[in-house]
């Protein structure tokens, strides 16, 4: 596997982390509560991702 595709599999795997972290508690996260979620794992995923989860999300809760 090259570098760059080992790089992009740690960045999906975190993705995945991230967003069963989120996924668990968004009932009762606050806004600091979001930032504080993305200032950890943004590094990890990239901003994309981040935000591609919290949209996915949006559209299941039909807070689109």
């Amino acid at each position: 596997m090259a570098v760059n595709e080992e790089l992009i599999q740690q960045m999906d795997d975190a993705a995945e982390k991230a967003k069963a972290e989120i996924e668990q508690n968004i009932d009762r996260l606050s806004a600091r509560d979001v930032i504080d979620w993305w200032k950890k794992w943004y590094l990890k995923t990239g901003h994309k991702r981040l935000g591609r989860i919290l949209l996915a999300i949006g559209k299941r809760t039909g807070n689109e």
